[in-house]
């Protein structure tokens, strides 16, 4: 048998085309989306359907697949995923493609597929659920549908941001000004950006016309289990430096030095080791310290109640810890 005919040395058969054997889940994630949206947007009519505007006269497509309390009410609990594939307009869809391809490529470099995955829909999951709970017990809205990545695409980026909290990465402010920032610094001005606009539209009407109806609460519980599942996975703390494990070891090293150094002197000299040895017998171990602890109750007990109040157990334990007094004092 030759080298190549054995079997750790042949190629992985595949019954895909080459480029499309090498797809990681990031690339299956945005090719679901922007298929989704061009069936929807291109004339197709899959998932969507066009209408006139009753005040503008503007054609446009009202899609369908948002989730909402009132489709899973109707049983319709399909649309908990499905509205992770679905938007708007191409802007929506360039925004969260951009944003999942950015963090998604190296939360799937560090974390692998599996874990992107999870964070992907689980992060939407959160979302769609923050997003209906808030505004059905504020507003009572039940039916207004939520649709897009956005939480999904928040959720990769919180993820990225507790893990690689002090990389620098360079934004163009209004796509023109450069701003070099913390990965991190960026991740919490984004949220509480999302924060302050959710809070002010969900209090003020008039602010949904000036900055569009976004599922601002949506964006915060995907941020918030992007970080949660990071910090379960042994992310996200106080990053790791060789001189913080120094310093942490520092005390441990200490006691174990201590404690070689002195059973090195114990050995060393026969007369300290004879009397190291008396006074570890004379010292009390952890279940006399125990013993202790309720002879103190005991005779607590009988000072202000009296010997007559003790139980048979209580006048055994007291007994037994009389006994042992007296025999370590006849010991010489």
């Amino acid at each position: 048998m030759s080298l190549y005919d054995r079997d750790y040395m042949r190629q992985p058969s595949s019954r895909l085309p080459a480029w499309l054997a090498r797809w990681t889940p990031l690339h299956w994630i945005i090719a679901a989306n922007v298929l989704v949206f061009c069936l929807q947007h291109l004339g197709f009519g899959v998932w969507g359907t066009e209408y006139t505007h009753p005040l503008t006269g503007e054609k446009t497509t009202q899609v369908h697949g948002g989730v909402s309390v009132q489709a899973l009410a109707e049983g319709r609990v399909w649309t908990a995923f499905t509205y992770m594939f679905v938007h708007d307009s191409v802007l929506h869809l360039l925004g969260n493609m951009l944003l999942i391809g950015f963090a998604g490529h190296r939360v799937l470099a560090l974390l692998g597929g599996r874990a992107f995955m999870v964070v992907y829909f689980v992060a939407g999951l959160v979302g769609a659920g923050v997003q209906m709970a808030v505004y059905a017990f504020a507003k009572g809205e039940l039916g207004v549908p939520i649709v897009g990545a956005s939480a999904c695409a928040c959720g990769m980026l919180m993820a990225l941001a507790s893990m690689l909290p002090g990389e620098r990465i360079t934004t163009l402010l209004y796509f023109i000004i450069p701003v070099s920032s913390r990965l991190w610094t960026l991740a919490m001005v984004l949220m509480g950006l999302e924060l302050m606009l959710g809070t002010s539209a969900l209090i003020w009407d008039a602010a949904n016309e000036m900055w569009g109806q976004n599922a601002y609460f949506a964006h915060l519980g995907g941020a918030f289990l992007g970080w949660y599942y990071v910090r379960l996975m042994g992310y996200g703390g106080y990053p790791m430096t060789y001189e913080r494990l120094w310093r942490e070891r520092q005390p441990t090293r200490r006691t174990q030095r201590h404690a070689v150094a002195r059973v090195r002197r114990e050995r060393a000299v026969p007369e300290m080791d004879a009397a190291a040895a008396r006074k570890r017998q004379q010292q009390p171990g952890r279940s006399d310290l125990a013993i202790m602890d309720d002879v103190d109750s005991i005779l607590d007990k009988i000072s202000v109640h009296g010997i007559s109040s003790l139980s048979e157990e209580e006048r055994r334990l007291l007994d037994e810890a009389s006994r042992e007094i007296s025999r370590r004092d006849r010991r010489p």
